[in-house]
């Protein structure tokens, strides 16, 4: 009797036990993140972390459904942490809270990652959440996954082209958007290899009537790296379309924008520049004698073996998924009258899923540049960007890739060098490749055990 009123004392005093500062705002938080209640997370936001973008949490109850604990790791008066499963795919996730200071209700970081799961649950756990969107009619496109030689996942979703009732199927092409950017920087860097140019030569070396002299002295290793200064294009904003109208050509692009003196001096800092691409295309052009979609077909796409990737000019459009955008009033409309009349070296070409795998394995080959030179272009040279590939990590596993998007064009193609794994996406819907591919990668890319 003795003992099972002692048991009942210890429950009691642990019930009436107040809860830490820690665990107030994972309960907080959770009630209005399970809610699916984004007002209540923006006033949780402002209140505990001081900021009102809610973007992070938004993403991940869209994905997982909500999420129900599974235990509490650890719960400290500065910091609490427990294991939850997605709703959806019950796949494990971790949250972390940890306050400012011990005792403090401000944040100093509220964070989910997802845990270890089988190659087989996060596919899975991909398939539902693509499915879903689909069915909520949020995404349509292309999902691919392999590792090594092995086709783990493909499959298409929703339609194509709205107008005429077809459906995504697995060779449909889609635009690819910034993609391309990658097909400009492995020419360059087969010219380099070629000793042809250099990466430290000025661009005006080889476009010796560029009309800018200031712009002129860029060299190429900053126009790789978006640290030239060289901004945008003039064709892919809303209020460009004079320009979309008129601009056929890389020369006519020059001619918009060659009066223009770099944003800031050359290599003080990084930020993305369409433009710069094009000046590399211009220099593909130069070094070679061949036009630049000639020289890309026959060195990079044919090598790779990607014989469904093109640049079309909107009048070859016939067989491409529409890209389709939302608009204030969410209605969902075409977006063609967007584009710029061809792609070009930034981008805005068109591709399969099946052709940008076949891209990787030809990188991963040395097919198309020698392996060291590869691992310069993938490893950062300038923030997260190396010479035309976006480089990064998920948790502590490399990747390098590229994504694209536009009105109605939304795409991503990563791959995993470590894990030999590569996932692509292409899209004809705004923002939603990158939400799949995250909701991969968190799962094929644990975290860390907990440390004390």
């Amino acid at each position: 009797m003795r003992y099972i009123s002692l048991i009942l004392l210890s429950l009691l005093l642990s019930a009436a036990a107040p809860k830490s500062q820690a665990e107030q705002a994972f309960d907080e938080w959770l009630i209005a993140f399970n809610a699916n209640d984004a007002n209540a997370l923006e006033a949780f936001s402002v209140k505990r972390l001081g900021y009102s973008d809610i973007t992070y949490f938004l993403d991940i109850r869209d994905e997982s459904g909500g999420l129900d604990l599974v235990k509490i790791e650890r719960n400290q008066p500065h910091r609490f942490i427990a294991t939850m499963l997605d709703r959806e795919s019950r796949i494990p996730r971790r949250v972390t809270v940890e306050l400012e200071t011990a005792g403090s209700g401000k944040l100093k970081k509220l964070t989910t990652r997802g845990m270890l799961a089988s190659q087989n649950e996060a596919i899975e756990a991909l398939d539902k959440f693509a499915q879903r969107m689909a069915e909520e009619d949020r995404f349509s496109g292309v999902l691919g996954i392999k590792q090594g030689q092995k086709l783990m996942y493909q499959k298409a979703f929703g339609m194509a082209d709205r107008q005429k009732d077809i459906s995504v199927s697995i060779e449909t092409p889609f635009l690819f958007g910034s993609q391309g950017k990658m097909f400009t920087a492995i020419s360059i860097l087969q010219l380099v290899e070629a000793g042809k140019l250099h990466l430290d030569d000025p661009m005006g070396k080889f476009l010796t009537d560029y009309p800018n002299k200031a712009m002129a002295k860029v060299p190429v290793r900053q126009l790789l790296t978006h640290s030239g200064g060289t901004g945008d294009m003039g064709l892919l904003g809303p209020g460009d379309s004079a320009n979309r109208k008129t601009v056929r050509t890389l020369e006519d692009i020059i001619k918009l924008n060659g009066d223009r003196s770099p944003d800031f001096d050359p290599g003080s800092r990084m930020d993305y520049s369409n433009y710069g691409f094009i000046l590399l295309g211009a220099i593909i052009e130069k070094v070679s004698g061949k036009d630049y979609y000639d020289y890309v077909t026959e060195r990079v796409l044919e090598p790779a073996g990607m014989t469904r990737t093109s640049w079309p000019t909107l009048e070859q459009m016939a067989n491409v998924a529409v890209p389709y955008t939302t608009n204030d009033y969410k209605f969902i409309l075409s977006a063609i009258e967007t584009l710029p009349w061809r792609g070009s070296p930034a981008g805005g070409g068109v591709s399969t899923v099946g052709d940008e795998l076949r891209f990787v394995d030809a990188l991963k080959a040395g097919k198309l540049l020698s392996l060291p030179l590869l691992e310069e272009a993938t490893k950062p040279q300038e923030q997260w960007y190396g010479y035309g590939f976006v480089t990064g990590y998920a948790g502590d596993f490399p990747l390098w890739g590229h994504g694209g998007n536009a009105s109605g064009t939304d795409t991503a193609l990563t791959h995993f060098p470590t894990l030999d794994m590569t996932i692509a996406c292409l899209g004809n819907r705004d923002g939603v490749c990158n939400k799949l591919f995250q909701n991969f990668a968190q799962h094929i890319t644990p975290a860390k055990p907990i440390e004390d």
